[in-house]
């Protein structure tokens, strides 16, 4: 906790011993809901008379078409909160001198049952109920079409019972539809209040972006005229001692108005092959203005930006709130995928080149209508399969500037919150210092030893990788140069064929990795380099050369990989029509031989 001294000027930090202070205990599971078929074991004598005919031949079962939509299921649902509370006892020792003293003695610890819930849920979703026949093909049961339903019930702490339906309504034929919710929940007697209705509605307005407007009656009293109505059969009227008796579990009525902003799936971006797109010297510009495009859907997707802007409004308070939230320090993996792996024998696979965990940040801020402010600095970071650590900093309005940290898995959360200052001494330098240190030391750490780690270890498992492929280069190169053999004289003439009629003759092919800085003690045999003249000759056919993007170039008959793991290019020098020409390609572009822009001089 930070305490100020003002007339001292000086600021004071205590670290109090953590204690356990509270539990939670909750366990949910959902199950079929039985039917009276089931129930009675009827099903299955049934499905047996169905599933034979008198001639002993077997038939297919006809599925009605209410079968094929979800079958009911109910959710039960249990579990206990409080708090956790050590008493004392003042008891009287005597010492060996004969003095007495009075000590506090602590008892066992307390657990306090402050909130106990017990109760189940069933739901149903209707389908397409034009078709079948019976009661709910009729009015008002057709309205349930494409709709779900809810109700559930309550034992603990207060008796409950809540219905819900949810349906589709398009007013205009061709438009999106409108999402209406409506609920009724029943807290009390309907002889002292009316049920809370609530109602939503929700409509996209644009492209994973909708609105939405909702209202709840809270607890409210029956109106007077309905009282006077009644009197003779029933009071409606609200006593002193029952409102006493409810006044927990009240809820005051409350009107929200809100938009929403969700992010965008990062499974509907295309993210192949933007390496090798920036790597290309010449494309039009149709191909760049395609890339370009990809290139910030991919963005957009790995940021994943997203807000919400809520008006709310009760008899008690109104206020607006504002969130948004959105990842950041996403980008490239360490080290680019490698796409020349051996895939026939000796094919050694790399671990897949992860891209870095980002952080997904989330800001919010609520403005009240006293103009007191509230807000709230959260970051969540993956750092397992299933798990996630975050921490957050922010002003809450009972405990002052607080922070939280938190851990999730498979549902399970854990929340720490700290408090760092009271309310009354809360300013902007305090804010500023909370945000500040703990968002530097995580930098400090992401950047400074968790991706300095992870690149370390992409490079070394790519260095052994290596080592084990280029044992088996001699016996690729053996292998090449026997294929090369036995293709070379018929490869001849098919060149010398071209050459009298002026088409397309090979003159040098090479491929292998071409370093970017050549030193003045490299030589030809160890540059990495693989002569496949006879190899890309052989490809030729009826004056054309056709090599497509998705051939991997290594596997070519008479090729292998000079370089395991390295980036290659493929060089080809020609002529055609007496003119030189050269063309030069990635491992992962295609090739089309002649073309114009091939021609030297």
């Amino acid at each position: 906790m930070i305490e100020v001294d003002e007339d001292d000027g000086e600021v004071y930090i205590h670290i109090p011993s953590p204690k356990l202070s509270s539990y939670a205990i909750t366990y949910s599971f959902k199950a079929p809901f039985p039917t009276p078929e089931v129930l009675f074991e009827k099903e299955e004598a049934e499905d047996e008379a169905e599933d034979e005919e008198p001639d002993g031949k077997s038939t297919q079962q006809k599925v009605h078409p209410y079968q094929e939509t979800q079958g009911p299921e109910i959710m039960f649902n249990a579990g206990i909160s409080g708090t956790l509370r050590r008493n004392f006892r003042q008891m009287q020792f005597q010492l060996d001198s004969g003095e007495t003293v009075m000590r506090a003695v602590p008892l066992p610890l307390l657990i306090a049952g402050r909130d106990i819930h017990l109760g189940a849920g069933v739901s149903q979703r209707f389908g397409d109920l034009a078709s079948m026949k019976g009661i709910l093909a009729k009015r008002p049961f057709a309205f349930l079409q494409d709709s779900a339903f809810a109700l559930n019930a309550a034992l603990l702490p207060t008796p409950l019972l809540q219905a819900t339906i949810a349906k589709a309504v398009q007013p205009i034929p061709g438009t999106k539809p409108f999402q209406v919710n409506t609920s009724a929940i029943i807290t009390n007697s309907l002889l002292k209040t009316p049920p809370i209705l609530a109602l939503q509605v929700t409509k996209e307005i644009g492209e994973r972006k909708q609105a939405f407007c909702s209202w709840s009656s809270g607890t409210i009293q029956w109106p007077k005229v309905l009282r006077v109505l009644f009197t003779p059969i029933a009071n409606l009227d609200l006593d002193t001692e029952s409102a006493m008796s409810m006044y927990a579990f009240t809820q005051p009525s409350q009107f929200q108005l809100g938009f929403l902003s969700f992010p965008k799936q990062t499974g509907n971006t295309i993210v192949i092959g933007d390496d090798e797109d920036e790597a290309n010297g010449e494309e039009d510009e149709a191909e760049a203005e395609f890339r370009q495009i990809r290139r910030k859907a991919r963005s957009e997707a790995n940021a994943a930006e997203s807000w919400e802007a809520v008006v709310t409004a009760s008899p008690q308070d109104a206020g607006l709130s504002f969130t948004y939230a959105r990842n950041i320090f996403t980008g490239k993996a360490a080290s680019k995928l490698a796409r020349s792996e051996w895939s026939s024998e000796g094919h050694y696979s790399l671990p897949p080149a992860s891209e870095p965990r980002s952080v997904r940040v989330e800001v919010r801020s609520t403005v009240n209508m006293d103009l007191s402010l509230a807000w709230n600095i959260s970051g969540t970071r993956r750092v397992g399969r299933f798990t996630h650590m975050g921490f957050g900093v922010g002003v809450q309005g009972g405990l002052g500037l607080v922070m939280t940290a938190s851990w999730s898995r498979l549902g399970q959360r854990i929340n720490l919150p700290i408090a760092v200052c009271p309310m009354d001494v809360v300013n902007a330098d305090a804010a500023a210092l909370a945000v500040i240190c703990p968002w530097v030391a995580y930098c400090a750490v992401e950047f400074g030893y968790i991706r300095r780690r992870e690149r370390r270890q992409r490079r070394r498992a790519i260095a052994r990788r290596q080592k084990q492929l280029k044992r088996l280069i001699p016996k690729k190169k053996a292998e090449s140069q026997q294929a090369i053999e036995l293709m070379a004289e018929q490869v001849h003439r098919r060149q010398a064929r071209e050459e009298e009629k002026g088409g397309l003759v090979i003159t040098k092919a090479e491929y292998g990795h071409y370093p970017l800085k050549k030193g003045a003690n490299d030589n030809a045999e160890d540059s990495e380099i693989a002569d496949v003249t006879i190899p890309v000759a052989a490809l030729v056919d009826h004056g054309q050369l056709v090599i497509t993007k998705d051939t991997v170039k290594f596997q070519i008959l008479g090729f292998y990989d000079p370089a395991p793991l390295l980036p290659k290019k493929l060089k080809i020098w020609y002529t055609y029509r007496g003119k030189e020409h050269f063309v030069e390609v990635n491992d992962s572009e295609g090739i089309a031989c002649p073309m114009r822009t091939h021609l030297l001089g």
